[in-house]
């Protein structure tokens, strides 16, 4: 299945706005006008720009499915995965190793500051994230990365509760050649 047909049928059961850490989906309006922003200045024929970071860069596909990360300050185009399923995957894995974000226990959490527990994500949350991921790309992601994100989900935090998993724990556990070492290598 195409990018464009993974993205009307996301629509189609109501997924209208999506957030994964530093991978917010835009909706189709959006869409457009992030683009129609971007044209004079980026290159942005062949491109359908479907998300952006916190930081105003984008992501878009191209017409082989191929995704980019488009950093918007230095005008840098970057290979970010082979289609939208593996671009979503990636980005789960990254925030499984820490990535963009700060891990706690829930227990942590309940007791931090107010205004200093707006900086973590609790086990509970993250787990809640990953779910929410499965049932809404579950559908489009291959076997492997389905079985891997069902592992992320069941083993939650590693002890040193820095993060899920760090790339070597990846490794170790679903070895290289698979979904999560072929996209992090």
């Amino acid at each position: 299945m195409h990018n464009a047909e993974i993205y009307e049928k996301l629509l189609q059961n109501g997924i209208t706005k999506l957030w994964l850490p530093e991978m917010e989906f835009l909706d189709a309006d959006a869409m457009a006008s992030r683009k129609q922003l971007w044209n004079d200045t980026l290159q942005m024929d062949g491109l359908t720009v479907f998300a952006v970071n916190g930081y105003g860069d984008l992501f878009a596909w191209r017409e082989d499915d191929s995704v980019l990360f488009v950093e918007v300050g230095p005008e840098q185009y970057q290979e970010f995965a082979r289609s939208l399923p593996d671009a979503v995957f990636r980005r789960i894995l990254e925030f499984a190793e820490g990535s963009y974000v700060a891990f706690c226990t829930d227990d942590d959490k309940a007791d931090m500051d107010p205004d200093d527990a707006e900086d973590y994500i609790s086990e509970t949350e993250a787990t809640s994230l990953l779910r929410d991921c499965r049932d809404t790309f579950g559908d489009f992601f291959t076997e492997e990365q389905n079985a891997c994100l069902d592992k992320l989900i069941g083993q939650g935090f590693l002890p040193d509760e820095e993060a899920f998993l760090s790339s070597e724990e990846l490794f170790q556990r679903f070895g290289a050649g698979s979904a999560a070492g072929s996209l992090l290598r």
